[in-house]
């Protein structure tokens, strides 16, 4: 496979003029393109924990981290990493 570097430009999007649309078309269009959420996703969400207030993301914790990032004292234990993916895949692979 070749890959084509000419650096020629991509051609450009360009939105179709709303000129010559009735506000019934617009109308249309909106309904076409509108979402409904079905009720069962929304009792399928609270049944799974989704929504929780207690949420797993501390942004204390992360701006701690970004400071100490950002002074240099920020130090990667790779060997807790790696058991942790190592815990990870069992865990994943002990599913049925």
């Amino acid at each position: 496979m070749k890959i084509d570097n000419s650096g020629k430009p991509l051609a450009s999007v360009t939105a179709r003029p709303l000129e010559g649309r009735t506000a019934a078309k617009t109308e249309q269009a909106a309904e076409k393109n509108s979402v409904s959420i079905n009720p069962l996703a929304a009792q399928l969400s609270n049944a799974a924990g989704v929504g929780k207030s207690d949420s797993p993301f501390d942004s204390k914790k992360v701006e701690q981290i970004r400071q100490a990032i950002a002074e240099g004292r920020f130090t990667i234990k790779p060997e807790a990493i790696a058991d942790g993916l190592i815990s990870s895949v069992k865990s994943l692979l002990a599913r049925p």
